[in-house]
Order: C-alpha cells, then sequence, then structure tokens
C-alpha cells in the first residue's frame, strides 16, 4: 500500500499524475508491488491551523480510513511540508519498532524551513501560484511559522525524532527515508522565489535529514574550544540525493512532469529498496550527488555551491534565549591587513544570508557558502574563529553580559581541516550558544538600619 501526503498550499489532485506513474508497470513504475494508493489531504491556507491540528486530524483520518496499523506495512511519498506532517505524526502516535511506514520517500521536504516562508504573502502568492493565484491573503500563518527558517518546531522536531537514541525510527529494519531535492529555481515569475542553494522554494541543506547538532560554551572564563573537544551529534540513517535540473515542483511530476530523466528511477529504487540494500542505495545517491555538485561547479554560478544551513541559537546560563547578538566568524586574530580582509570576504561571500526567527530572536539561520570558505583559508595555520558578542552589555547597564573584548568570552577555533567537519555542504548543523548573565551588585544589596 502507498500513501502520498501533498505540501503547504496544495491539495491531493496534484499528485494524481505522480501516482498514475507510480501504479504503471513501465520502466519507472512499481504497480506489481502496490495494492492500493491513497491521496492524503489536508487544510494547510487555514491562518488558525497548526502542526498540532494537522497531525491529530492524520491520525484520525488515518483510523477513519481503516489504513495499516501493522509494523511497516505502508509506503509513503510525502511533498515539501508533508515531511514535516509525518515526522511529527511518527514520534506522537507511533512506536520506532511499531511504526506501519516501511519506505518514506520526501521530495523536497522542508525539514528544517524554507526561505519563503517568512516573506510578505504577496511575494508567496505570486512565487508559488505565479499568474493563477487564489486565496493569496490567508496563507496558513501558524504553518509558515514553523516552516520559517530557524524556527524552534522544526529545532523541537530534530530533537525528537533525529537525535534521541530512544527514538531510532529510520534505519534498516526501521522506516526506510529517502530525501531527494531538486537544485534549480523556478522558471517565469516564480522566480521571484529564487534563492542561492535552492529548488526555488526549499533549500538543499533544508531538505536533508543527515543533520548535526553541537554545543557550544561561551561562558566567561572559559578557554579556546577545539573542534576534538565538541559534542558533535549526527543523524545519519537517511538516503539523501541532489537532483539535477529539478525545481520544487517537477521533482514531485507537478505541472510539465519531471525535467531530469533519472528521477522516475530515483523515486521508483526509493519504494523498492530493501533493508539489506538500503547501506547501498545510501552510498549510491551520495556518489551522484557528489558527480552533480562537482559537474555544477563548472557552471561558475553561486546558485549551485555547497551550502550549510547553520541555525544557532544563544542562551544564557538560565536557558532563556539571547535576542539581541551577533554570531560571528573571523579570521585568525582579525588584526593583520591579511587577516581583516580574509573576515571581510567571510562576511561579504561566505554568510550568503542571515534570518532571525520572527516570534524569537535567539534563534538565527546562517545560510554558509561551504565552497568559498574552503578557498578562503590556504594556510595550514590559518585558524577560523567563532565567537558571539550579545547585549546588554555589562560595562554599561546593571545586568547583561561580557562578550566585547578578547578576554571575556571563548570561543571557538578551527582548523581548515576541522572546518570541515563543522561545516558540510547541503546539511543543517543545530549550534546552541551558552553565555554568562551576570547581575552588577548594585541590583541587590542588604544594608544595616543600626
Amino acid at each position: 500500500m502507498l500513501v502520498i501526503i501533498h505540501g503547504w498550499s496544495d491539495n491531493y489532485s496534484s499528485f494524481k499524475e505522480l501516482a498514475k506513474q507510480l501504479s504503471s508497470s513501465g520502466l519507472a513504475g512499481i504497480g506489481a508491488k502496490i495494492e492500493e494508493i491513497h491521496l492524503g489531504d489536508y487544510i494547510s491556507l487555514n491562518d488558525h491551523v497548526t502542526f498540532n491540528d494537522l497531525t491529530e486530524a492524520m491520525e484520525k483520518a488515518w483510523k477513519d480510513r481503516g489504513l495499516p496499523r501493522d509494523p511497516r506495512s505502508v509506503d509513503a511519498v510525502v511533498h515539501s511540508t508533508g515531511g514535516l506532517v509525518i515526522r511529527d505524526w511518527l514520534v506522537k502516535y507511533c512506536k520506532p519498532e511499531t511504526a506501519p511506514i516501511k519506505r518514506l520517500l520526501m521530495l523536497a521536504p522542508a525539514n528544517f524551513g524554507s526561505p519563503l516562508a517568512h516573506t510578505g504573502r504577496s511575494v508567496i502568492g505570486r512565487a508559488v501560484k505565479g499568474w493563477g493565484g487564489s486565496k493569496l491573503f490567508e496563507t496558513g500563518t501558524q504553518i509558515l511559522k514553523g516552516l520559517e527558517l530557524a524556527s524552534p518546531y522544526s529545532w523541537d522536531l530534530a530533537e525528537r525524532d533525529l537525535f534521541g537514541a530512544e527514538k531510532a525510527f529510520y534505519g534498516p529494519g526501521r522506516i526506510l527515508c529517502t530525501v531527494l531535492v531538486g537544485n534549480t529555481g523556478y522558471s517565469g515569475i516564480s522566480a521571484i522565489a529564487n534563492k542561492p542553494g535552492s529548488d526555488g522554494t526549499v533549500r538543499v541543506s533544508t531538505a536533508n535529514l543527515n543533520a548535526a547538532k553541537v554545543t557550544l560554551n561561551f561562558r566567561v572564563n572559559k578557554s579556546t574550544q577545539d573542534v576534538s573537544t565538541l559534542s558533535l551529534v549526527e543523524s545519519t540513517g537517511f538516503a539523501f540525493g541532489v537532483v539535477d535540473g529539478e525545481d520544487h515542483g517537477t521533482i514531485a511530476a507537478k505541472g510539465r512532469g519531471h525535467k531530469n530523466q533519472g528521477t522516475g528511477l530515483y523515486i521508483r529504487d526509493a519504494l523498492s529498496v530493501e533493508d539489506g540494500e538500503f547501506e547501498a542505495w545510501q552510498d549510491s545517491l551520495r556518489q551522484e550527488t557528489e558527480r552533480v555538485m562537482e559537474s555544477t561547479r563548472s557552471r561558475q554560478d553561486d546558485y549551485f555551491d555547497g551550502y550549510q544551513n547553520t541555525v544557532v541559537r544563544l542562551v544564557d546560563n538560565y536557558g532563556m534565549g539571547v535576542s539581541d547578538y551577533v554570531f560571528e566568524l573571523y579570521a585568525n586574530e582579525d588584526k593583520t591587513a591579511r587577516d581583516k580582509k580574509l573576515t571581510q570576504a567571510i562576511q561579504e561571500t561566505v554568510v550568503n544570508n542571515v534570518h532571525v526567527y520572527a516570534d524569537d530572536p535567539s534563534y538565527r539561520s546562517l545560510l554558509i557558502n561551504c565552497d568559498k570558505l574552503y578557498a578562503l583559508f590556504d594556510k595550514p595555520a590559518d585558524r577560523l574563529n567563532i565567537s558571539v558578542t550579545a547585549y546588554p552589555e555589562m560595562k554599561k547597564d546593571k545586568v547583561g553580559y561580557r562578550t566585547y573584548t578578547e578576554k571575556d568570552i571563548g570561543y571557538l577555533s578551527l582548523s581548515p581541516e576541522q572546518m570541515k567537519t563543522v561545516f558540510k555542504p547541503n546539511r543543517t548543523l543545530l549550534v546552541r550558544v551558552e553565555i554568562q548573565r551576570l547581575q552588577s551588585d548594585e541590583v541587590f544589596r542588604f544594608k544595616s538600619v543600626c
């Protein structure tokens, strides 16, 4: 049995062509293995509908439809926001060892958000609907907050299903998950949405579920941290492939269908792979992605460079978010003319975009151009240093942080080789940074009365 779930601002009818393709017995079809196809349909443009509403409604609809609950009895294809919906549903209503999903194919999923989600409603309408827009001024506000880059929702969901050892949903013997994403933006009027490293709607780096997380302790009097001391945790149980030439819609056979002749075959193979074949399948897609990345570098277009979605959250020693700060990347000590030139290049060419999450500014998304970062540091002795500057500053206020001078705060120092551990193309890295909040003696005092 196969279930197909659409994304935001869409409906089930968009996937009739994909269902028809999959149910055929042709080269890209798996019809002989499919007994039933069920197209999920849900409301995503109502401003009051939340992800909690969607997952609870999906659970009810699953039961009402009488879909199987036996372990690994159903395959699923999800597109865009559908990836978040099914992941959230799995952790809320299923156990890893009894989940009914065997193979999960994610087409251009917005696993760590979309740069389109926080744009104006007029831009969203034009980008998604082109000249045929409708219902442009009710866009699903609560869903878009979850889809916004650096959203607490996507961070918390990753903590629940990617980084919790007790929540091992994915891998051989569990759910065999494949993520496919295009590398090409839209054409025509919809090109207003195109951003480097994206398929027009989602970034390549935010689609991939092979993510990582790390905690940096920059509290007062902490010495320099070396990458070898970091507890870098990675989720690696997913097959991931970048498909050259596909945009956010065509990868799901929407519109005029696939642009890349191999896309249908990738989809077929993802929905046919068995446990014993999964590691080879991962390697195959990894090699193909490396080939695609190498090929696109020859185009000399930043759009196709390898980017990392780096999500930073700054908190104090009480666990409270710090809203006013700068996440700093600089070369060596940033004192010599060469160091300053390198640091300027980092700010101008490596950090492609910084997005501050609207409802909680302690969350930031930085789009890091890994190709340009690697190329800047050509001497083995070079170091990429990482620190933060936060406000309020204790020198001027009675409470706040000491982060403005070299001696105030710790920092992370990376060699050119170590940079490649922390900054990797086509993935998301969650970075929790901790600093110390201080109080002046004047804030509270006891005074004698006799």
